[in-house]
């Protein structure tokens, strides 16, 4: 006789969205993860399109939560230290629909906030909730709460969502209407960047090939392999599909190919996954032979799976950037340092939030280590390649001329203008390129440095 069987438990029904979005809010501001791995925890129960909100919500929070912290602290009449913190991540995420997304209904917001503080605070934090909220619903505009600070540049920073040291910084690094321009381009929508492969009819052949699905793209005018859109159904097309594009950053694009990739050359992609720079130099030279390191299994697992949709195969080998296992082997090794990630705010605004001069400092530490490490593999005469997706100069040009002390048979590298993508700042006696973040792309840094022979 068969054993009774054990009664089915019922399924856990998901949590409401904008719940989610504030434990993912909450989990991403007190850890160093990034926020992707939040959304993919909270959004596993979720439909297609409650994920597309939670997604919303999460990276709207994150991208303006110092302006929703000024609104609320003025709608509540007390500095946000002194509201409770288990209030405040579901007040953020309820002043962000009622200030920034317009489509979703004020009431809607409102409810299950105070559904959500009743049930983590009880009555009063319910009532205290919903008195703020309210407040910020009969005047739902940031120009109604103006930032009254006489100091610009602190001003700006408020105004922006950013912290007070980054603006101050870029304020004397790059000048007031820079940093204005760039503060403004952290927090705009961007359009979809995609890189064709020139074996596979490069991006002429693309916009073709999504043009008969109704999606009009534009050549990069940075990256001479990119293509850029506004139609998020190219995500879902036949080309994509059929791995004729990949997702990828013009500016990060432009700067894999500095400078310009040939054929037949031996190049190393260090801390390679998800793939993105050795992807920009098959897209552009077919017939380099790039090898794919990285230190992550995890990683290179994601790595793995671009490849597979892109319908290619290359050398993948776990090994650490500090320590790879070669000895002047390679043309080419391009080392995408771990930096701050200044020039992507827009794309990863939790790491504005994470910036300090502590984190500063350790990052240039693992970026040189990263960069001492990768020479090794640098034969006699290559190129060792530095980038990095910060303006930073303490993670750029800090962090080659630190490398430079310690090995004296490496040399800034001369570039060719005429040859190099458009840039905000070129220095081709020193070898440097780097892009600022603009309204259209991110920004990044590059130096080549040449091993003597």
């Amino acid at each position: 006789m068969s054993a009774e069987r054990a009664p089915r438990r019922p399924p856990v029904p998901p949590i409401p969205v904008r719940v989610a979005a504030a434990l993912a809010v909450e989990r991403t501001l007190a850890s160093r993860a990034p926020a992707e791995r939040f959304l993919a925890a909270g959004g596993s129960r979720l439909d297609e399109r409650d994920r597309r909100l939670l997604a919303e919500l999460v990276y709207g929070v994150l991208r303006w939560l110092r302006r929703l912290d000024w609104v609320i602290a003025r709608a509540a009449a007390r500095s946000l230290d002194a509201v409770d913190a288990e209030l405040v991540a579901v007040l953020r995420v309820a002043a962000l629909q009622l200030l920034v997304l317009e489509r979703v209904p004020a009431h809607a917001a409102v409810s299950e906030a105070v559904d959500e503080a009743r049930r983590r605070r009880g009555r009063a934090a319910a009532g205290f909730v919903n008195a703020v909220l309210r407040r910020i619903a009969a005047a739902p505009s940031f120009d109604a709460w103006p930032v009254e600070l006489d100091d610009p540049v602190r001003r700006l920073a408020v105004e922006s969502s950013h912290p007070d040291l980054l603006v101050e910084r870029w304020w004397r690094f790059y000048g007031s209407e820079r940093t204005r321009a760039m503060v403004a381009a952290n927090n705009a929508q961007r359009a979809l960047h995609l890189l064709g492969f020139r074996d596979r009819g490069g991006r002429e052949l693309l916009a073709a090939e999504l043009a008969e699905e109704g999606i009009a793209v534009v050549d990069s005018a940075i990256s001479p392999v990119g293509a850029i859109t506004d139609d998020r159904r190219a995500l879902e097309s036949a080309a994509y599909g059929a791995g004729l594009f990949y997702v990828q950053d013009e500016a990060s694009q432009a700067a894999a190919l500095i400078p310009a990739p040939v054929a037949g050359e031996r190049v190393l992609d260090v801390a390679a996954a998800p793939g993105g720079k050795g992807f920009a130099i098959l897209a552009a030279e077919p017939a380099a032979r790039v090898v794919f390191a990285d230190r992550s299994w995890r990683r290179l697992g994601t790595l793995e799976e671009n490849l597979r949709r892109l319908r290619r195969s290359a050398p993948r080998v776990v090994a650490d950037a500090e320590a790879p296992p070669w000895r002047d082997v390679f043309d080419r090794v391009v080392v995408d340092a771990p930096c701050t990630g200044t020039g992507t705010l827009r794309r990863h605004p939790e790491l504005r939030w994470r910036f300090g001069v502590d984190e500063l400092r350790r990052l240039a530490d693992r970026a040189l280590a990263s960069l001492i490490g990768a020479a090794s593999a640098t034969r006699r005469g290559g190129l060792l390649v530095l980038i990095t997706c910060s303006i930073e100069p303490e993670e750029n040009e800090g962090v080659v001329d630190r490398f430079l002390r310690s090995r004296n048979d490496f040399s800034r590298h001369a570039l060719a203008p005429g040859e190099l993508p458009p840039a905000d700042s070129i220095d081709p006696s020193a070898g440097r390129w780097r892009m600022l973040p603009a309204e259209g792309h991110d920004g990044f840094t590059v130096h080549v440095l040449h091993r003597a022979r």
